[in-house]
């Protein structure tokens, strides 16, 4: 799950986020609202709202890793009763657990967790986020390998696949 994240300070891992999150955004912009819920985007026939979903799901998970970690506890990582090998059905689960909910409301948790989790990325200090095992239950790894994976790089990913989805399907072919 954890890729190598190295960032130089504080800044550039915010700096990178918000660039991240706002080329998400763009390209989820550029997608009409009528197409959000066709299946295809990415995986078993996800959408363009399933990923809005998916990366809410997955900005809780990490909170709710911190949260538990801050009480002295280690967390159940991925999520409870899930393995990292496991993910595909986390995923899966996560897919499923927001399938019924409207585009309107699934943008609007999008929105707030973004503006919770980064709140939570200002409020830590640069030696929170970027020392080796600072806290506990990272192990040997600093918290941002944690946090990126579940912002910045979650948000490079699936602006990639939304990009891919729609030079395939709304781009005019010649």
């Amino acid at each position: 799950m954890l890729s190598c994240m190295k960032y130089a300070s504080k800044d550039a891992f915010l700096d990178r986020m918000a660039k991240e999150h706002d080329a998400f955004l763009a390209i989820g912009r550029s997608i009409p609202a009528d197409r959000y819920e066709e299946p295809g985007v990415w995986g078993d026939n996800w959408n363009v709202k399933d990923l809005y979903a998916h990366l809410t799901a997955w900005e809780g998970l990490y909170l709710s890793w911190f949260r538990t970690g801050e009480r002295g506890k280690s967390p159940d990582m991925p999520a409870p009763g899930y393995k990292w090998n496991q993910t595909r059905e986390l995923n899966h689960a996560i897919r499923t657990e927001h399938a019924g909910r409207t585009q309107a409301s699934v943008k609007r948790s999008f929105t707030r967790s973004y503006n919770t989790i980064r709140a939570h990325a200002e409020g830590l200090s640069e030696r929170e986020l970027l020392e080796d095992g600072h806290f506990e239950w990272t192990g040997t790894k600093p918290l941002v390998s944690y946090l990126g994976a579940n912002t910045a790089s979650h948000y490079a990913t699936c602006a990639k696949i939304l990009k891919r989805w729609t030079r395939a399907n709304l781009e005019p072919t010649n």
